[in-house]
């Protein structure tokens, strides 16, 4: 986090010197003003200059961004974040010659670097936003796999009519199937289970069985 001490002939001057050698906005920082300005005695004796206290706002984003580059160094060396953020999602979009070793079987390191990534974005944020960390563009790729799983799996429950209990998964890519699904006119899925053993359920609809959300 940056931070300036700046003088000025008064305040404001003070406060545009320091977004200056800071280059920031005034929204971007919180200001303290440490002396006010004085004139003198007949603006002549006396006169003292403004100061002030610039500090940079913390910044969520940058504060994840930080601490998840500071991991993947540590497991796949020097490597590039990109962020991308709207306002319910931040993506940190991973680059490096090693980025793959950030993945893991079936997304699982990926999926854990996200969630210690949601932790500090959110951390002391009065707005909650979704963080997505993607190394080699795994999250395109799994999402084609999960997508032609559904349909896998629907043809299949459409036949049997047997449920089909899929492996537990994070919330998101169950998330891709049940909207892969929602509209199948024969097909209704559910989560169940707590924790890390809660998975989906494909289901036929003439199954009485309750949808637990």
């Amino acid at each position: 986090m940056k931070k300036v001490t700046a003088a000025g002939r008064n305040v404001e001057e003070a406060v545009q010197s320091g977004l200056q050698e800071l280059q920031l906005t005034k929204d971007q920082v919180e200001i303290t003003v440490v002396q006010e300005e004085y004139k003198g005695f007949l603006g002549i004796f006396g006169k003292k200059n403004a100061i002030v206290e610039l500090k940079e706002k913390k910044n969520s984003v940058q504060e994840a961004k930080a601490y998840l580059e500071e991991i993947i160094n540590t497991i796949a060396g020097p490597s590039e974040i990109v962020t991308e953020e709207n306002k319910k999602t931040v993506c940190f979009h991973i680059k490096g010659e090693k980025a793959a070793l950030l993945i893991g079987k079936r997304g699982q390191t990926l999926n854990a670097l996200e969630t210690l990534t949601q932790l500090v974005l959110n951390r002391g944020s009065g707005q909650y936003r979704q963080a997505v960390v993607d190394a080699e563009n795994y999250r395109l790729k799994r999402r084609e796999i999960l997508d032609q799983l559904a349909n896998r799996l629907a043809k299949q429950v459409s036949k049997t009519k047997k449920d089909v209990h899929l492996e537990p998964m994070p919330s998101g890519e169950r998330k891709i199937i049940h909207d892969a699904l929602a509209k199948h006119p024969n097909i209704k899925t559910f989560s169940t289970g707590e924790g890390r053993y809660r998975h989906l359920v494909i289901s036929h609809k003439d199954s009485r069985k309750p949808k637990s959300g």
